[in-house]
């Protein structure tokens, strides 16, 4: 029992040091100074607590509110893979480390004409912006675009509860996002078999840039035309990748997020896709492709010939 008790620390170490989680925050009481005229400045707690990374101020939170630390995520996401086969092996700090997550991989799949990195992704925060959640975190292997979705039908597990319960969630929460996995790799491939129109793309352009596509081009601004031009550029790299069909399409979308609109540093476009703008567009731009492939796929489907 020891034995193994030694290796589980070990795994959890080497998971928080190959990931850079390797740090704990802390909540402190915060005050403020009062001056006192003709006195001494007076230092008044107040009932607010500040979350700290060393001398870092991460967030302002309530007197309830309960932090998460790195190791307790590590250990119950390594526990809870381990039970169900899979193995917590990436991970990494967003937001100058406001928020934290940590990625079990799953086999790669071959959709279209490029094969598709997977993996689950827990993610949670410590500015009290989100609970614990779990998502997938799909790359296309050839372009290196990746589409992070996170699983609104998955329970957030609790900071608070013991760490039986915790895993026992978690364990429940990882089998539930790698069936929702399966079912987005389903939809990526029913995609990879759906030829591409005018139609479809219209609606994504309207989507992802609040347009009319019927309106005269002198009404566009030049940003506009800018993000239509660039946008243009990465579905055509897409279709002569992928051929004319909705997954170049999608490929198109996550492609100008990735390589185009997203910040050039690592730590922000990281936190662009998964859960800042291009998280939302790249969302909305599934569900509208997926809401155009649900009525245009029951009478009139045009296969990829």
């Amino acid at each position: 029992m020891e034995t193994k008790s030694n290796d589980f620390f070990e795994k959890t170490l080497n998971l928080l040091d190959s990931t850079g989680l390797n740090w704990e925050v802390k909540k402190e009481q915060l005050s403020i100074i009062r001056n006192i005229e003709g006195g001494e400045p007076q230092i008044i707690p107040v009932n607010s607590f500040g979350i700290m990374k060393g001398d870092t101020h991460l967030a302002t939170v309530g007197k309830q509110y309960v932090p998460f630390q790195n190791y307790q995520l590590a250990e119950t996401i390594i526990a809870a893979s381990e039970d169900i086969g899979i193995v917590a092996n990436r991970g990494g700090a967003l937001k100058s480390c406001r928020k934290v997550y940590i990625q079990a991989e799953l086999p790669q799949m071959l959709i279209g004409n490029s094969e598709v990195k997977r993996f689950i992704t827990a993610l949670n925060s410590h500015d009290g912006s989100s609970s614990i959640g779990f998502g997938s975190s799909n790359t296309n292997v050839i372009c290196e675009n990746t589409f992070y979705m996170a699983y609104k039908e998955v329970n957030k597990f609790r900071h608070t509860v013991n760490a039986e319960s915790r895993i026992s969630g978690a364990i429940g929460d990882l089998r539930m996002s790698m069936n929702l996995d399966e079912q987005l790799m389903t939809t990526f491939k029913r995609m990879a078999d759906i030829q591409l129109n005018d139609n479809i793309v219209e609606r994504v352009l309207t989507n992802m840039f609040k347009i009319d596509t019927n309106a005269a081009q002198s009404s566009l601004s030049s940003v506009k035309k800018e993000q239509i031009s660039q946008f243009a550029s990465s579905l055509n790299t897409s279709i002569a990748e992928q051929g004319k069909t909705i997954w170049a399409l999608f490929n198109g979308v996550t492609r100008y997020t990735n390589h185009v609109s997203a910040p050039k540093d690592n730590d922000g476009k990281l936190n662009y896709i998964m859960g800042g703008m291009g998280y939302d567009i790249n969302v909305s731009s599934y569900n509208e492709i997926m809401d155009w492939v649900t009525e245009n796929t029951h009478s009139n489907f045009v296969p990829v010939q």
